[in-house]
């Protein structure tokens, strides 16, 4: 009776999981319903760069326009990782809503939980801080020609496309979590 048991929970956990596996595999693919499973899957191997106090990049900057977004960061946006930056980071990952450990370093969870705290989609139309951070990225991370000015307009959407045909993705000229990650990750 214990083996029926035990065979019956495997398989039925087995189910699950498959279920799980393409249901997860569905929503994944929401904000790029045209980008191949594979391509997605590429992306979501990308590892997120990881910073401390006292670095500096482009992708700091893109964090503290995010951070500021929610509410976290407030102060001069640059690309230098320094105290603000460490409270904002401390104080995002001290939030009971997040569940992550307060290490004050913008690690891997704390990418993800960014992310997912900040985007659905974003295109034509769309304002403020996390327009910023897709524009900041893609003047400085890939020779963007286009004003810094938080608007999402043509000149964003046409760089987002032209990205996004870089990497592979269907083009679409919005930034979701995957074409986010793919900017921020370093692309496919």
């Amino acid at each position: 009776m214990q083996m029926v048991r035990t065979t019956t929970t495997v398989l039925v956990s087995g189910a699950l999981a498959f279920g799980m596996g393409i249901a997860g595999a569905q929503a994944a693919s929401a904000d790029d319903p045209d980008t191949s499973p594979e391509v997605l899957a590429e992306i979501e191997a990308l590892q997120w760069p990881e910073y401390e106090e006292g670095d500096s990049d482009t992708d700091i900057g893109v964090a503290k326009y995010l951070l500021d977004d929610l509410g976290y960061f407030e102060g001069d946006i640059n690309d230098d990782y320094g105290e603000a930056m460490t409270e904002a980071v401390t104080a995002f990952q001290d939030d009971p809503d997040n569940d992550l450990h307060d290490s004050g370093t913008l690690n891997q969870e704390t990418w993800n939980t960014l992310r997912s705290e900040v985007f659905g989609e974003y295109g034509r139309g769309t304002t403020g801080p996390v327009v910023y951070a897709i524009q900041h990225s893609l003047i400085q991370d890939y020779d963007k020609s286009l004003a810094l000015d938080g608007i999402y307009g043509p000149n964003t959407e046409q760089a987002v496309e032209e990205m996004q045909d870089e990497f592979g993705m269907a083009v679409d000229g919005i930034v979701g979590p995957h074409t986010f990650r793919a900017l921020v990750a370093g692309g496919v």
